[in-house]
């Protein structure tokens, strides 16, 4: 089998208080591509983590990075349960 070796790449720019990201990746690279392997690296960070519990509290503080970096959850119920059709 082919080994296929694909790479994306964020920057960050830090200006002041606020952060910039900037995500570079093949161009025929899709979305849900990109994000499986971001989610795929931070998997990585958070196994390395030297014990469950220390890999619990890195889990942790990645959950609430996201939920805070969203303005309201709720407004993603009706999605969760009728995921719109591709």
């Amino acid at each position: 089998m082919e080994e296929i070796k694909l790479k994306v790449t964020v920057e960050v720019s830090i200006k002041g208080d606020n952060f910039l990201f900037n995500i570079i990746a093949p161009e025929n690279l899709m979305v849900d591509e990109i994000r499986s392997i971001l989610v795929g690296g931070v998997c990585l960070t958070i196994h390395s983590e030297e014990t469950p519990k220390e890999q619990a509290i890195a889990l942790k503080e990645v959950i609430d990075y996201m939920e805070q970096d969203f303005i309201n959850l709720d407004s993603f119920k009706n999605i969760i349960k009728d995921p719109p059709k591709k």
